[in-house]
């Protein structure tokens, strides 16, 4: 009886914190009342990237086949490369892009709970770079964990920084752990922190708890992924994004962000021309972690947009598709030179 009170303790509590942080994430526009034409984003030409552990991921190119440059998009925790939906039209314009579904996301394989590492997924950028831009300039473009993705990277082969790799954006990300308070009161962190494991691992074991469970996983969406007012149809694509990515995914990824630390790593992003964005109001990744980032690599540039959150992407698209096309130009105007 006691096992049984404390599992619906935990399921409440996280159910509200949950709701409160959807609610919030969404501007409260996520009920069905609120759907609206659903976003649509372009498909490229599909390829399957084989890992280095034998995990197929889903990868797609756009753009010009002959461009000079091809710029590699990596996306964040529990979305897909179906969050570039924003960006990629506008970047095919000036390169060729290729997005990728991390593992266990969007249509890539998951592999072994084990492998699901920030550290793996820098060797699965690694495999995206040598199967999908064999040839030519790269420039690395990260949001939040995707970030994270590019600087194990670069810990792991710094030499690919200033020859392969010319230039990288990182974006709402942290070289530290990730210890956000999502906007929630200190003690409903530290519950939100123990339930959500618990309770992703209760549903290996019962089914029957899917439903309540799959909403407590949309806890780890922070209360302002968007500071400003969006469409509801932008609101509604993150929860969607959200909830198709599988529970035992984000239940083996949650852990690494609490022991992330890829600040060694930033040395080798000084080699190459850096964009570090930051949003103002962001309360997962905050504006201090990629002030310490710009701090580490001194050549960066460092932009702070205002009244965004994390999912500044999909909130603020024309501020971040104009600040990376100009790191474009200024990689093709030193490619000139």
């Amino acid at each position: 009886m006691r096992a049984v009170k404390a599992v619906e303790l935990g399921l409440t509590a996280g159910l509200v914190l949950t709701r409160t942080a959807l609610r919030a994430a969404t501007g409260g526009l996520a009920g069905p009342a609120a759907r609206t034409v659903p976003v649509t984003h372009d498909r490229g030409e599909p390829r399957t990237v084989v890992a280095d552990d034998g995990v197929q991921l889903h990868a797609e190119v756009f753009g010009d086949p002959h461009a000079p440059v091809t710029v590699v998009l990596c996306h964040g925790y529990a979305l897909s490369s179906a969050s570039w939906c924003f960006q990629v039209r506008e970047l095919a314009r000036h390169a060729r892009v290729v997005i990728w579904d991390q593992r266990g996301h969007g249509r890539s394989r998951r592999g072994p709970a084990a492998h699901a590492t920030v550290d793996q997924l820098g060797r699965d950028l690694r495999a995206v770079l040598d199967q999908t831009a064999s040839r030519g300039p790269v420039i690395l473009v990260g949001h939040s964990m995707g970030g994270m993705t590019i600087m194990a990277l670069a810990e792991q082969e710094p030499e690919l920084f200033g020859t392969r790799v010319a230039a990288a954006a990182l974006l709402a990300t942290s070289a530290e752990p990730v210890l956000g308070d999502l906007g929630l009161p200190r003690h409903g962190m530290r519950a939100l922190h123990w339930v959500t494991p618990w309770a992703l691992a209760l549903l290996r074991r019962a089914r029957v708890l899917s439903g309540p469970v799959r909403e407590l996983t949309g806890a780890v969406v922070p209360r302002h992924a968007f500071a400003s007012e969006v469409p509801p149809h932008v609101a509604e694509f993150l929860v969607e994004q959200i909830g198709q990515t599988p529970l035992e995914v984000l239940a083996d990824f949650f852990p690494q962000f609490r022991v992330h630390d890829k600040t060694a790593a930033l040395a080798a992003l000084d080699r190459v021309d850096c964009l570090v964005l930051a949003g103002s109001d962001d309360v997962v990744t905050p504006p201090s972690n990629s002030e310490a980032i710009a701090r580490a690599v001194p050549g960066a540039e460092l932009v702070v947009l205002p009244d965004a959150g994390h999912a500044f992407p999909l909130e603020h698209p024309e501020q971040v598709n104009a600040h990376l096309v100009g790191l474009l130009r200024r990689h093709g105007r030193r490619r000139i030179a």
